[in-house]
């Protein structure tokens, strides 16, 4: 949530690093925003007169969304951050602050994200840019909805909720299809490759990661 050059500057340089940017000039903008998708981070500039840190931070922790909010002020007293902090901002930079230093944040947030976190309402599983959503059965990758059938769908969820740890094949047929499974002995190698086909793309990071003679890992 910015105004003028300074936004446009964020957008492009965010955007060029990989990240997907909604603009929005006032916190109602902002909320509506959230209601659509979930986003990694809220950068807002706190010296804008539509923009309310604490009415933001209120509406959106209500709602169940858990986003952090990074807040770009003009002051540099302690004061003033705390303030904002205290209003519901995660972060706070001053200006005039270097945008290597902004990214950094970013990455930091992302990190966070990328260890299988789960949102307030315990209905959001996250890791990098993969989303899928407990309730609804929705499942998100970079920002496109991907549609996936019921087993593809168990099949990814236990691997989300075992994110960076490598699952021996023997254990992923138990917890998708049964401890008294006697299907095919090839069924787990066939809905990885559906799996792949619908969440990975040549311009995404590989998720799912082949442990030879183990079994999977979402890397």
């Amino acid at each position: 949530m910015a105004k003028g050059n300074e936004a446009q500057l964020l957008a492009k340089t965010f955007r060029g690093v990989g990240y997907r940017v909604a603009l929005c000039t006032t916190s109602a903008m902002a909320a509506a925003e959230f209601q659509q998708l979930p986003f990694l981070a809220a950068v807002m500039d706190a010296s804008m007169s539509d923009v309310n840190v604490a009415q933001l931070s209120s509406r959106l922790r209500e709602s169940g969304c858990t986003t952090p909010l990074l807040a770009l002020c003009d002051s540099n007293h302690y004061q003033d951050r705390v303030a904002l902090l205290d209003a519901g901002a995660d972060d706070v930079i001053s200006r005039p602050y270097a945008i290597e230093e902004l990214l950094a944040r970013l990455r930091v947030w992302q990190r966070r994200s990328s260890m299988g976190h789960v949102d307030a309402a315990g209905d959001l599983l996250c890791h990098k840019d993969l989303i899928l959503n407990t309730e609804t059965r929705e499942v998100q990758r970079a920002g496109t909805a991907i549609k996936l059938s019921v087993k593809e769908y168990d099949l990814l969820l236990f691997l989300l909720r075992h994110a960076g740890q490598v699952q021996e094949r023997q254990r992923i047929l138990e917890a998708v299809w049964g401890e008294n499974f006697f299907g095919d002995a090839n069924i787990l190698e066939v809905y990885i490759r559906y799996l792949r086909k619908k969440i990975e793309r040549p311009d995404l990071e590989p998720l799912i990661q082949t442990i030879r003679g183990v079994g999977y890992l979402l890397n």
